[in-house]
């Protein structure tokens, strides 16, 4: 089989439908499955997808957990039962807008054996209308990204984006249900095993909601959580790695000392700088130049807005060699 979509849902009875239908929409030249992993819903969300399959038994294949697994365990066990040659990923309150994504996504991937992931950008909605749609595309836009940049930066906006080449996970690792979001450590492990293709199209809604993964948490929340979801790729991933990484740590914690400053909570701004202080030590910079920084971003947090701008800009017009890692066999990690 071509392809497999993989569908996550959990008490989504008001919205599966929309997600269901976006992939039956598909116009595709191959056959491909719809793997649907419901998570004991409480609501009528098992109802639904159960019709579904009802009048599409030979496209629609439904996993019925018998009790609640949470998304970082039903996703992972889901992906693994998932039989095509790649594999479309599709949140349960998230749906596509083109009929045309699979056929697209899996034409590159067949031109490109080099490309471990392919995605595209996402139209971010918010169902209360608090904000406007914001479409969420990657820094630069360019047709190709790498692990290295992966780990920097979460770029890929949600699952239902992406496409990602069968069979190169063929497990996940012991640490993979710790983290508490699956996306980001999902292309992580992809990316370990080719580049990255990026299409400039907007072929999927991501909604944001109070009931979101994403809304639930506040800003200075998902940035702790981000910052330990690095600190698990430091500990696992090979030692060459560790250098960026630490770099990265370092990064995001005076990020969010200058956040706490501007919040006024200065204690926990000062706990962060100290943090990122002692970060950057496990780095190749000399601590003073470091302590000075720190110190100078946290009197004056504007600095720091203007050098990250600025760095922004001159990463996004970089020439794709600069971001290359240097051995692709380099991603592998310790256990």
């Amino acid at each position: 089989m071509k392809a497999s979509v993989l569908i996550t849902t959990y008490n989504q009875e008001a919205v599966i439908g929309q997600a269901v239908e976006s992939v039956l929409a598909q116009a595709t030249a191959f056959d491909y499955e719809i793997v649907i992993a419901e998570d004991c819903s409480t609501d009528r969300t098992r109802s639904v997808v159960c019709e579904y399959r009802d009048r599409h038994p030979d496209r629609i294949r439904l996993l019925l957990r018998e009790r609640n697994l949470g998304l970082v365990a039903n996703f992972p066990r889901a992906f693994l039962d998932c039989r095509g040659q790649y594999v479309a990923c599709l949140d349960g309150d998230d749906y596509w807008t083109s009929p045309h994504k699979l056929q697209r996504q899996v034409d590159f991937l067949d031109a490109h054996p080099d490309y471990s992931i392919c995605f595209h950008n996402a139209l971010m909605v918010w169902e209360d209308g608090s904000q406007g749609p914001t479409v969420h595309s990657p820094p630069g836009r360019r047709p190709t990204y790498y692990l290295s940049e992966l780990l920097r930066h979460a770029f890929i906006a949600t699952a239902s984006v992406a496409m990602v080449r069968n069979h190169l996970v063929r497990e996940f690792p012991s640490w993979y249900e710790t983290l508490a979001v699956p996306d980001w450590p999902f292309f992580v492990l992809h990316a370990m095993h080719g580049k990255i293709g990026y299409l400039d199209e907007d072929w999927s809604v991501y909604r944001q909601h109070p009931a979101g993964m994403y809304c639930r948490l506040a800003g200075e929340k998902r940035m702790e959580q981000n910052i330990g979801i690095v600190r698990t790729f430091r500990d696992v991933l090979n030692p060459e790695w560790r250098p960026l990484l630490n770099e990265v740590v370092h990064g995001r914690c005076l990020s969010l000392a200058l956040y706490y400053r501007e919040q006024g909570n200065r204690a926990r701004a000062r706990e962060f700088a100290r943090m990122s202080i002692r970060e950057a030590r496990k780095g190749l910079l000399g601590s003073w130049r470091l302590q000075a920084k720190v110190f100078a971003y946290m009197r004056v947090p504007a600095l720091h807005r203007l050098l990250s701008r600025r760095r922004a800009a001159l990463h996004a017009a970089s020439p794709v060699t600069s971001v290359h890692p240097p051995d692709a066999a380099s991603g592998s990690f310790r256990c």
